[in-house]
């Protein structure tokens, strides 16, 4: 007699209580919706990771010019030239590290149950949280984010471990229609 693996069983779904399946039906019918994220933010990003790429490359390259010019192996011309390059290089890995992260950075709205945002390059994460922990909700603009026209929501939610969600780069009318949207609304009863 051979034994079969639970996952291929043909029968399993027969086997399982009706509450799970109607369970399963209700979950396949949750409607997802794409966050979309501003091009701007890629651009912000690469800003960012290419001007600090370039302070660490020039820091990097000043110690070896010192360190040079100290053992006076090479003349000023050569040593110059030699010490900025770990500037670009690393100039040159956040233009790329900028685009990667842009590229893995996503956020979904799961109507009446919350949001889910993955984010990272190497480190990936994956945040759900759930309706019934937010608190409240901020729309946050920077001056580069009014420039172009972004803005970040932040959930605020109950506990202390990930006591917020940042979801950056969005739309300005999208922030602000997602704020409303996950906004729990109070319904007042009078007898």
């Amino acid at each position: 007699m051979a034994l079969q693996h639970p996952m291929n069983d043909p029968m399993q779904d027969v086997q399982r209580p009706a509450e799970a399946l109607q369970a399963d039906s209700e979950h396949a019918r949750t409607e997802i919706t794409a966050l979309q994220t501003q091009p701007s933010q890629l651009l912000f990003w690469r800003a960012f990771y290419v001007l600090v790429g370039s302070a660490l490359g020039l820091a990097l390259g000043a110690v070896f010019s010192v360190l040079a010019q100290e053992l006076r192996a090479w003349d000023l011309t050569t040593v110059l030239a030699v010490s900025s390059l770990p500037g670009l290089l690393l100039a040159g890995a956040g233009w790329v590290y900028a685009g990667l992260r842009f590229a893995h950075y996503r956020g979904e709205l799961h109507r009446g149950e919350g949001v889910l945002l993955l984010d990272g390059v190497w480190w990936r994460s994956e945040t759900w949280l759930p309706m019934a922990r937010l608190q409240h909700l901020d729309v946050h603009q920077g001056p580069l984010d009014r420039h172009w026209a972004m803005a970040t929501l932040t959930l605020h939610t109950a506990g202390t471990h990930d006591h917020q969600l940042r979801l950056r780069g969005l739309p300005l009318a999208q922030a602000h229609a997602l704020r409303s949207a996950l906004m729990p609304r109070a319904t007042l009863t009078h007898d």
